[in-house]
């Protein structure tokens, strides 16, 4: 979640081998859910005492009880978190997983909190975060777990691993999420909020000596992106000419995941849209037992590619049908593979719409164990047959395209404007040549109009790596930095410094102004 919040200076380290002398010097320490032996306890406090930052997640009994709070041994599943900042839905951010129930009152140094609501909204009467005076320091108590939730969110429920919830013939990652969106947010980008969310507290447990830089999300100082995908599905070369057009009219590029047979593309055309822009990578056909079937004929896919292009698929993949198996099973075989983008997540009916996955940003998927893989999971939130009607498909939406393009710009400008998140669309050749082309067009026809960049996934992800790359260490508070041997500029990269005040140069974030530099 720190990655993803552009804050890379982090050191990790098990809990059972914390000494003093791993705190020295430190800003902030974020503590996972645990309840630690006493002397670490009074380490961390002690830590907190003398100005560092610390924030606790579902603190067990003891740590809650050294922290001057009641733990009472209750709790709720699946609640809700009302976050009144810019950007954040007034129905609350969901939370996933057990949320613990404390007692507050009692301590004279809590300063502030928010309160815990249920699933439906209604007040628990506990406090779901928790603002803590102790000496020069602040300590902040989540009554959850926001890696859990943020991992829940974007993954499913792992005990639909390998269900039909859906009814189609082939498992999909919509399968994992049968009863699990939450409607009145599904428009929002909820797992991203969560990290920025995270990332606020984390200010305002700062120290007060330096400022914490962090990297902005998007390339170029853009507002948001839009990730344009296209999957091939036997279409014509007249149905890929035309969405070529449309996109070089619009200064849109994107990636085509192409079928191991009978595409129309060769090796000579692909090398020239390639030059122009485009990016190309493989698009499998698991049928049944697809998971005993998926590393054989990913691999003879790949060769196949590489047999008639001359070179390897670019790093993201997209399953035709979005077949699926398991929970992360397929990720595992992808990285195996040599891909680190999976775009199969798609928003679909009747699991998920819009923001399925509460998710826009690419993250890496993780296993049950915290165990993360090499593999980012983009989530695909529209695609011509889960948005249009007339098609006769049961998943899809059954907009008219001009309430699709209301729909999906609507959300484009909000990502641009308030939650500071992005978004992934595919458009098929044929689909795009046949009925989707009032759709597709005016929506990047929008995003140029509105400095919103539409690229391919190989582009975004050369952005992506390289701002995970880079490690931007604490600032004093009140000097000029000078990253200026970082070379960010040339990766397309800016740094986020906390502003003193609101001026004409800042730029509002979670209700917070930043300078971009």
């Amino acid at each position: 979640m720190l990655y993803l919040e552009g804050i890379n200076d982090v050191e990790t380290a098990y809990l059972d081998a914390l000494t003093p002398a791993m705190l020295e010097g430190r800003s902030l320490v974020l503590l996972g859910a645990a309840d630690p032996e006493p002397e670490a306890v009074q380490w961390l406090i002690d830590f907190a005492y003398h100005g560092g930052g610390l924030i606790c997640c579902a603190p067990g009994e003891a740590l809650a009880a050294a922290l001057g709070l009641a733990p009472l041994n209750q709790g709720v599943m699946h609640g809700r978190l009302p976050v009144a900042l810019a950007g954040f839905p007034e129905a609350g951010l969901p939370l996933k997983g057990w949320i613990q129930h404390y007692s507050g009152a009692e301590n004279e140094d809590h300063t502030d909190t928010i309160p815990l609501h249920d699933f439906d909204g209604r007040p628990t009467g506990h406090p779901a975060v928790i603002e803590l005076a102790e000496g020069n320091g602040v300590i902040i108590v989540l009554a959850y777990d926001p890696a859990q939730c943020v991992y829940l969110l974007r993954q499913g429920n792992p005990l639909l691993a390998g269900c039909r919830s859906s009814g189609f013939e082939r498992m999909r990652p919509s399968d994992l999420f049968e009863g699990w969106q939450d409607e009145r947010t599904a428009d929002w980008p909820t797992a991203d909020l969560h990290g920025h969310f995270l990332r606020e507290l984390i200010h305002r447990v700062w120290p007060e000596d330096t400022v914490l830089p962090w990297l902005w999300y998007f390339p170029d100082r853009a507002d948001t992106v839009l990730i344009f995908t296209s999957d091939d599905d036997w279409s014509t070369r007249v149905h890929f000419e035309q969405l070529i057009e449309a996109c070089e009219t619009y200064d849109a590029r994107l990636t085509f995941y192409l079928v191991q047979k009978d595409s129309v593309m060769d090796r000579a055309w692909l090398e020239d849209l390639e030059c122009r822009g485009f990016d190309f990578s493989v698009h499998p056909d698991l049928p049944p037992p697809s998971l005993s079937l998926w590393d054989r004929t990913l691999n003879d896919h790949i060769q196949q590619f590489r047999d008639a292009y001359g070179q390897p698929p670019s790093p993201s993949v997209r399953n035709h049908c979005i077949t699926w198996s398991g929970y992360i099973e397929g990720a595992r075989i992808e990285a195996r593979h040599g891909f680190t983008f999976d775009t199969n997540c798609f928003s679909l009916l009747p699991q998920g719409r819009y923001y399925m996955n509460g998710a826009g940003l690419p993250m890496k998927f993780a296993n049950l164990t915290g165990d993360v893989l090499p593999v980012y999971q983009l989530p695909t939130q529209f695609s011509d047959e889960t948005t249009l009607g007339g098609q006769g498909f049961d998943w899809s939406l059954n907009l008219t395209p001009d309430e699709g393009v209301d729909l999906i710009t609507g959300l484009l400008q909000r990502n641009a404007g308030q939650t500071a998140s992005m978004m992934c669309v595919n458009a098929h050749p044929v689909s795009f040549a046949t009925y989707s082309a009032p759709l597709w067009t005016p929506v990047i026809q929008f995003a140029q109009a509105h400095s919103i960049p539409v690229c391919d996934v190989e582009r975004f992800s050369r952005f992506w790596q390289a701002r995970r790359a880079v490690r931007l260490q604490p600032v004093p508070k009140d000097t000029t930095p000078d990253f200026s041997h970082l070379n960010l500029a040339e990766q397309g990269l800016s740094v986020m410094l906390p502003a003193a005040r609101t001026d004409a140069g800042t730029r509002m974030v979670c209700g917070r102004p930043y300078v971009m530099v």
